[in-house]
């Protein structure tokens, strides 16, 4: 659909993963779809140059025109939206659904544990975690290594965004949070 000749090797991917997890995780698979389908027809104002790369930064663009259109047809349906109740759920059915996600998953990137924000704030609330200021340092020291591990493996732009990136305090608490819950569902009794 897109003309790429070059295919990003197995270390890109996993970039271009984590950008997508962290850059846009409130859209579907198929949302993905409808974008790049809308960008190839016209349909979005951006550039559907790629220089025969998929890359974070060609993501980035069709996604950028996307959200714009999206949120345009959003405005229109939000009074039909604001009818349909959402289902409730618990504390413990959303601690229980980003828990069953990581194990069942291949666990090789603690950066893919899905709603860390929200499920460390629960755990902690219910007083399933907490950390002595040792551990909390290590988890800090591992999410930094992680870090200057992925960065020495990046080129050009995407190296320097990632760059920008991991000096964002927000980002890095989140990765925190997202190591610390590995490690929690990882302890725990199958």
């Amino acid at each position: 659909m897109l003309g790429f000749k070059n295919y990003p090797d197995k270390e890109e991917m996993l970039i271009i993963e984590d950008f997508i997890r962290t850059s846009y995780p409130k859209y579907t698979v198929q949302e993905f779809r409808v974008a790049f389908k809308m960008a190839v027809q016209g349909k979005l104002d951006c550039s559907t140059d790629h220089y025969e790369k998929f890359s974070p930064k060609f993501i980035g663009q069709v996604m950028y025109a996307y959200t714009k259109k999206a949120n345009e047809v959003r405005k229109n349906l939000k009074p039909i939206l604001s009818a349909i109740e959402p289902p409730k759920l618990t504390d413990d059915d959303i601690v229980s659904f980003t828990q069953k996600e990581w194990l069942e998953s291949s666990r090789n990137d603690f950066n893919k544990v899905f709603n860390a924000d929200k499920v460390f704030a629960i755990l902690l609330k219910q007083g399933k975690l907490s950390f002595e200021p040792e551990e909390m340092l290590k988890i800090i020291q591992a999410v930094r290594q992680d870090n200057q591990y992925k960065l020495n493996k990046m080129y050009g732009q995407d190296a320097k965004e990632f760059s920008k990136l991991i000096k964002d305090d927000t980002f890095v608490d989140t990765q925190c949070k997202k190591l610390a819950l590995k490690k929690y569902f990882e302890s725990l009794p199958n």
